[in-house]
Formats: C-alpha cells, structure tokens, sequence
C-alpha cells in the first residue's frame, strides 16, 4: 500500500474513534495537611481514554491544553512546569488560585518525540494553609480552552481538542487533619470512659 493511502486509511479509521475520546485533568496531593507538615505538593495531570477497535488501539499522547487552578481556600506557592514545550506557562498565582496555565510538548517524529505517558504529569505547586481544623479543601480546573492530544503515527493526524464535548474539568481533594498530640487529647476522655466501665 502506497504512503499517501496508508495516510488515509489512518485518518478515515481515527475518525469514528475521535468521538469516543475524552479527556480531563488529575489533581493529587502528596500528603495530607497538619500542623506538622503544613505543606503538600499539588500534581496536576493529563489524563484522556485510548480508543480504539476490537483488538487494536490508537496510540495517543497529550500535546498541550491550559487551565485554571483554584482551591477553595489556602496559598499556592513554588510553581514547577513538568512538561515544557512551547507556550507552556505555570501561570499567574494569587492566593488560592492560578490563572492561566498552560502545559504542552514537542512531538515531530523522528527527530523530537513526545512521551505517550497517561496520565502525564504537566506541573506542580506548593499549597498551605494555617488553619488546620480537620476538613477537606476542594481542588478544581476551570476556564478550560484547549485540551489537545495527537495520534502516535507518521503523518500524524489531528491534532485534535477535546475540549468542549470530550472534556471533564478535574477535580480533586487536600485533606487537613490536626496534629496527632490533638488527636491524643481528644481520646483521652474516651479512654477514661471505657476503662471506668471495665472496672
């Protein structure tokens, strides 16, 4: 089969799988929030399904996509770019949100080839708070424009957005708990209490 027509069977076979693609970001946090450790470290992740037809998938990797980060309440701080293509950017930071974030990667086979990691970790950033009352601290992504992945072949059709119709903004969660010494003192009286019980 001649190159041109093997381009096209490509492009014709991708499209009715274009429709089942979706996409969003991943929020994790490295540890939970304490007096002790005040700080932990937000990842914010690409992640997207991998279509494709029984006994066979279209490999796809992330290209670029932007966001806002914002956290029901707290300080972000020490933004890192991960992925660091052209245009990528951590963003503006003000308290509890980050406007304007970008991420993206170079993928020109053969000479500079993406990584196909999914999910694939874009950037990371520094939250904190000093209010450590036990409770949980949304995390979420908004003011989403693009989220754009590419198919793993030479040529490569796409790239394609996901975004609006194939893309969910991420969420996720920090969790804050009190200091283990509190944790102690609260449970004394319920110790006391069991042990009168016994005797």
């Amino acid at each position: 089969m001649r190159r041109t027509q093997w381009s096209l069977l490509m492009v014709l076979l991708a499209a009715p799988a274009f429709g089942q693609i979706t996409g969003t970001y991943l929020l994790t946090s490295t540890n939970a929030v304490s007096p002790s450790s005040a700080t932990t470290t937000i990842g914010v992740w690409a992640t997207w399904t991998d279509p494709g037809f029984p006994g066979f998938k279209f490999p796809f990797l992330f290209l670029s996509g932007d966001y806002d980060l914002t956290a029901g309440e707290g300080v972000f701080s020490n933004p890192v770019n991960v992925l660091q293509g052209p245009g990528s950017s951590t963003g503006v930071i003000a308290g509890n949100v980050i406007s304007g974030a970008a991420n993206g990667q170079f993928h020109l086979p053969p000479l500079f080839v993406g990584s196909l990691d999914n999910p694939i970790l874009l950037a990371t950033y520094d939250w904190t708070t000093t209010n450590f009352t036990p409770r949980t601290v949304s995390l979420d992504t908004s003011n989403t424009t693009s989220f754009m992945i590419l198919e793993w072949v030479v040529p490569n059709p796409g790239p394609w957005n996901l975004f609006p119709g194939g893309f969910s903004p991420g969420s996720g969660v920090i969790n804050v708990v009190p200091a283990p010494a509190a944790w102690i003192l609260v449970s004394l009286p319920f110790v006391a209490a069991a042990r009168r019980r016994r005797s």
